[in-house]
């Protein structure tokens, strides 16, 4: 079976156009249901936990996190970094506080990143903002007891950049317990060959390096997951 270069350009196309999957409905419908429900869910989830929103970590207009802080703060806790994906393109943290009310209700900190998306963005900026992030996250609150990465699509793709981050760079060590990289995209180059680098603009030498690297994050583990597969790994089954 011949891998992504021999397929035919619609064929390519619609293998990264998940929203023309459905049998149920057609594209414009998956795209604003989605929309719909993590927007909604978002909402309810500022309305029934302490929030601190639009918390700068830099100075960039997208470069906030909104802090979703379990029912009694005043302790330590875990915090789950959520980071939303979209194609590198659109969504944003004001859709991305949907999961929190179940985690803060056990104790858990849900963070929402906000990064620059596409065509303003590029990935190696969107790559930095995101690990800034977790730099300053460590930096301003002392009370976190590990931190556990969650990324979606585009966002998983981030989140395991962010595993391979070398921390000294940033004078910090975040103590990433985890990750959850849900239907991840990986491999950037056939995505230069669809309709999704009409925004990104990622020429073939940007899309090399871009995509992640084996690393090992001791005890980290990793979750990947797929519309197919489930799967928990230690990270050293990476390398």
């Amino acid at each position: 079976m011949g891998g992504w270069r021999d397929m035919p350009a619609e064929t390519l196309e619609q293998q990264y156009s998940p929203s023309r999957w459905s049998l149920r409905l057609g594209s414009d419908a998956v795209i604003q249901a989605h929309l719909a429900a993590t927007a909604a869910g978002t909402q309810r989830a500022r309305a029934g936990a302490q929030t601190s929103l639009h918390v700068p970590y830099g100075d960039g207009d997208r470069e906030k996190l909104d802090i979703y802080f379990p029912a009694d703060p005043s302790g330590s806790f875990p915090v789950l970094v959520y980071i939303h994906g979209g194609y590198w393109q659109c969504l944003s943290k004001d859709e991305s506080g949907f999961a929190a009310p179940p985690l803060v209700s056990q104790g858990v900190a849900v963070v929402a990143v906000g990064y620059d998306i596409a065509p303003k963005g590029h990935m190696d900026a969107m790559v930095l903002q995101v690990r800034r992030s977790l730099a300053f996250l460590v930096e301003r609150y002392s009370s976190i007891r590990g931190i556990y990465l969650c990324g979606h699509s585009a966002g998983a793709h981030l989140a395991a950049m962010v595993l391979s981050t070398d921390w000294t760079e940033y004078g910090v060590m975040p103590d990433i317990k985890g990750a959850v990289l849900v239907s991840g995209v990986y491999d950037l180059e056939p995505i230069l060959h669809t309709y999704v680098n009409d925004a990104l603009n990622m020429s073939w030498h940007c899309a090399q390096p871009a995509g992640p690297s084996p690393c090992w994050i001791s005890p980290a583990w990793i979750t990947l997951t797929s519309s197919r597969s489930c799967r928990r790994r230690p990270m050293s089954s990476l390398r």
